[in-house]
């Protein structure tokens, strides 16, 4: 009996214990991954197709912004991926336009950057600081929502 009762506690101290590490775990996934190179549109070089892996949960409504930045020499200078470094970059195509499936299920997608919001110079064979963000329907980071990126440098072709 006496056995069955130290169980029965150590069970109890268990889950009180792990309830708090239980509620404190994301409720959803959510990751991104920047793959492959910047493509330049043919037609236009101030445009270019970002691939990405993502997963994300919650719905329609994402928020996703990818971005490309490049030095005068397209070298891959590590300045760009300091904040704020778009106003001394030489080129900068993004987008905010972009839509995700936030389905709980890994994709692959290609995603458009261009000046259409605002930006300038033209993409160039070289390298490029790459950002892609997506933000899940509701969440709001600047209060502690979630949030994923991917940022690296790409080849640029």
């Amino acid at each position: 009996m006496r056995r069955i009762l130290a169980v029965a506690a150590a069970l109890a101290v268990a889950v009180v214990a792990t309830s708090g590490v239980a509620s404190a775990a994301p409720s959803g996934k959510l990751d991104v991954q920047v793959i492959g190179n910047v493509r330049i549109d043919a037609s236009d070089p101030t445009v270019g197709y970002v691939t990405a892996r993502y997963i994300c949960e919650g719905g329609d409504g994402a928020h996703v912004w990818v971005s490309a930045k490049q030095s005068a020499d397209a070298a891959p200078e590590s300045w760009l991926a300091e904040e704020g470094s778009g106003a001394s970059s030489a080129t900068w195509s993004h987008s905010h336009a972009n839509t995700v499936t936030c389905d709980g299920t890994w994709r692959v997608g290609t995603f458009t950057i261009n000046q259409d919001e605002w930006g300038w110079g033209t993409l160039r064979a070289g390298q490029a600081w790459v950002q892609f963000c997506v933000i899940p329907p509701g969440e709001d980071p600047e209060n502690g929502g979630a949030i994923a990126w991917s940022m690296r440098f790409a080849a640029v072709k």
